[in-house]
């Protein structure tokens, strides 16, 4: 794969959904350009696009995501070092790592979140989840409920081992969001995707 395709893929993990103006922008090329690109990993399976707004100025368009197949393209041995390392530590100092790790995250998250609305809180932590390496994309429900949904861990090894990762991010989600946040599917249990569903208070 030559570098530019390369570093789409890495742009849209870093970025989340996004669309084609910026991934352009990114590449240092033209629209044409950056969309033969896409078309491309589209073909292979690695990007899809969706119809609507991407939540940047400009008119509402196709907006470019990783596909879940796209995770086995990134390097996982940092996930069997993690593991390793997670194996000399006791699950006490385990879960303190974790904890403190967590209260960063939602730090910064917090600035980001704050003065907006539930849905667009949702939709942008969704954002900064995949930011971290987690390829997460925002979902709404029709139902009155939104959802989280991460296609990538890069610590799954550990979550699967010990589950502090992914129980220090579930109350991280609930305390940022104000909702209970409910996890309905796991990486952990073998599924394809970490799914945490919340439900904005009634207006």
């Amino acid at each position: 794969m030559d570098r530019r395709k390369e570093a789409v893929l890495t742009f849209l993990k870093a970025s989340g959904p996004t669309g084609l103006a910026e991934v352009a922008a990114h590449l240092e090329v033209s629209k044409q350009g950056a969309l033969r690109h896409l078309d491309a990993l589209q073909a292979a399976g690695l990007v899809e696009h969706v119809s609507g707004s991407h939540e940047r100025p400009g008119r509402p368009g196709h907006v470019y995501r990783l596909t879940p197949a796209a995770a086995e393209h990134f390097p996982h041995s940092h996930r069997e070092l993690a593991g390793e390392l997670i194996s000399f530590m006791s699950p006490s100092e385990v879960d303190r790592f974790f904890a403190e790790r967590a209260a960063r995250l939602e730090a910064a998250y917090a600035a980001e979140l704050d003065g907006l609305s539930f849905e667009d809180r949702v939709r942008r932590l969704a954002e900064l989840a995949s930011g971290a390496g987690h390829m997460s994309e925002f979902v709404d429900n029709g139902d009155g409920t939104f959802a989280i949904r991460h296609h990538n861990c890069p610590i799954a090894d550990v979550a699967a081992a010990t589950g502090h990762p992914c129980r220090r991010e579930q109350s991280m989600y609930e305390r940022l969001l104000g909702a209970e946040a409910t996890r309905t599917s796991w990486l952990g249990n073998a599924d394809n995707e970490c799914t945490y569903v919340v439900r904005g208070s009634k207006s």
